[in-house]
């Protein structure tokens, strides 16, 4: 168990004690505020509380020791803001009048914090247990080392090429999906709230109680400008659902990529005023703009709907058009089947009802002749008669209007154009394309396509086919096996973005650490497998990077200024400003 006495209250590392902590420069005469816990108070006879490291509406989190795992966490204290007040004892009281707001709040916090205790999704902050105590709830996180989207970004040139924004979003796409399947909307994704870790992965942290993200009269809210959907202010009858954080998720891949932060979903409503700048249009891929588009939608009803279609819009070009055309054609062929059917069922009775007009109609005609044509031969005549012979030139036919069996209708026949080799977003600027009815069947290896690429079709090119006729296309995941790329020299993030954007997992890059004095530090000089090396997608990587710290000579010349000596010991930030710089 570690000494608690020589323990940083700022960044839980051991300083020897120091009063100005030499790694983190925090001082260790501060304390917390009074409404806070106060410092090296002993929660759940286990965490000793450190600094506050940020406050919202729901709660404060604290940088804590963990006595039972020897190891910093966070730990965050349901502590809603304005209804909750801390007595002497350090126990949370509610104020007259909050009871239900604050009963209710804390059990969304239980549920949804337990919730990710046995999640497996890999793009949040973990939860490792919840407990309550104190008249409220805590929950606790590992500490993972991170700075906000925008930090990251300010220190990458303010914006990303969609080639590097690509591999770090996927993954977050995929949690945020899962969370969705949960029932957690999140309400306040933006460049604050998604955080840039030291092992390259994007997360999403401050999730909190629903009803923090949508405006009321009577309650606080905490929603980012440009990133919070107009309904969230109550602009429109919609709540809060999935296509909220659609258009947030949009809002930040348009400030990564774009540079700038959208104007605001309010003044939106009224002005529009969003714009793609030339040279970003002319550079994206067409389905980028397309999904960023559809995302940002500022009314529900026009907007991508789920964070499973925004994916197929983003990487495929599957836009919801495509997808109800194919629906339709699919209806479509339902009703032609039941038409058919309903017609069989009622043959019989046609049928019936066209022999009894028929008969009628004979027995009318046959009427006529008798008293007409035939009236001589029946009634006999006085006048002259008329030799038979005088009709035998006329032509005999056995009927009028006989039908060619082998006679085909004539139609316009369409031939289909050959897919393979293109992205599925640009099958729309195909000149027959309204000829067809595209659809994706599914998506395989290929070692003849690249991701994104359409590798087989339904229909045979020059084929020729009906109007409307549905095609079905593979799209092709790339190679399954492949030659890895060569990181030796790169930085950590770098490193990791470089084999993102090949394809792997980000769960099976591991990074570890080691010291080679003979190397550059802080660039990985071991890779495994090695460069070249045929692998397949799913492969386990391993990157080492190299901690070795190189002395620094000592200064022969004394200082004058005995304060500056010690400025060194003045760190107050974890980050050095090349740490998560793009190669």
């Amino acid at each position: 168990m570690a000494n608690i006495d020589r323990l940083c209250p700022g960044c839980m590392n051991d300083n020897g004690g120091e009063k100005i902590c030499s790694i983190c420069g925090y001082d260790q005469s501060a304390n917390n505020e009074n409404y806070c816990l106060p410092i090296k108070f002993l929660l759940s006879e286990r965490y000793v509380i450190g600094k506050v490291v940020s406050a919202d509406l729901e709660g404060i989190t604290y940088i804590a020791w963990d006595n039972a795992s020897d190891s910093s966490v966070h730990i965050k204290e349901y502590y809603p803001k304005g209804i909750a007040t801390r007595n002497p004892d350090k126990t949370v009281s509610v104020v007259p009048g909050g009871e239900f707001y604050f009963n209710e709040g804390l059990i969304d916090f239980l549920e949804i914090n337990k919730k990710f205790i046995a999640s497996e999704l890999q793009s949040i902050v973990p939860v490792l247990t919840v407990f309550e105590e104190n008249g409220t709830v805590y929950s606790v996180s590992p500490v993972i080392p991170s700075i906000t989207l925008n930090n990251f970004l300010d220190r990458n040139g303010g914006n990303l090429r969609w080639e590097q924004a690509r591999p770090l979003f996927l993954p977050l796409i995929d949690t945020l999906k899962g969370l969705h399947e949960m029932g957690i909307v999140h309400g306040g994704i933006s460049p604050e709230t998604v955080i840039v870790g030291r092992d390259g992965k994007l997360r999403i942290s401050n999730i909190l109680i629903p009803r923090l993200r949508m405006t009321s009269e009577n309650r606080p809210v905490e929603l980012y400008s440009g990133y919070a959907a107009v309904e969230q202010y109550g602009k429109l009858e919609n709540s809060l659902c999935a296509a909220s954080d659609v258009y947030a998720l949009s809002a930040v891949l348009f400030r990564v990529i774009i540079g700038i932060a959208p104007p605001s979903a309010e003044s939106r409503l009224t002005t529009d005023t969003l714009s793609i700048p030339a040279r970003f249009a002319d550079e994206l891929p067409r389905q980028v703009l397309v999904a960023i588009a559809n995302g940002m939608q500022v009314r529900v009803e026009n907007r991508t709907d789920t964070i499973d279609s925004f994916k197929n819009e983003l990487v495929y070009g599957e836009t919801r058009e495509n997808t109800r055309r194919a629906n339709n054609a699919s209806v479509a062929d339902k009703k032609v089947k039941d038409e058919a059917g309903q017609s069989k069922n009622s043959a019989v009775k046609y049928v019936i009802i066209s022999a009894g007009i028929t008969v009628a109609v004979c027995l009318v005609i046959v009427g006529i002749l008798c008293f007409t044509v035939f009236r001589d031969q029946l009634f006999g005549d006085d006048g002259p008669t008329v030799s038979n012979t005088e009709f035998e030139s006329t032509p005999q036919v056995e009927s009028i209007g006989d039908r060619d069996p082998n006679a085909q209708d004539s139609a316009i026949l369409h031939k289909v154009p050959d897919l393979t080799g293109m992205y599925y977003y640009e099958l729309e600027d195909l000149d027959n394309y309204e000829r067809f009815k595209f659809s994706i069947k599914g998506k395989e290896y290929s070692d003849k396509y690249g991701r994104g690429q359409i590798c087989s079709q339904s229909v045979a090119a020059d084929t020729a086919v009906k109007n409307e006729t549905p095609i079905e296309v593979v799209i092709s995941l790339g190679p399954k096996e492949l030659k890895i790329k060569d990181v030796m020299g790169f930085d950590e993030t770098g490193a990791v973005v470089e084999l993102l954007k090949q394809g792997f997992l980000f769960e099976n890059i591991e990074i570890v650490h080691r010291e080679d004095p003979t190397k550059e530090p802080e660039t990985v000089i071991g890779q495994f497998p090695e460069p070249g090396e045929t692998v397949t997608l799913e492969s386990y990587i391993r990157i080492e990077i190299n901690d070795y710290v190189p002395e620094e000579p000592e200064d022969e010349t004394p200082s004058d200024n005995s304060d500056n000596s010690s400025s060194s010991n003045d760190t107050s930030s974890d980050y050095s400003e090349d740490e998560f710089r793009h190669e």
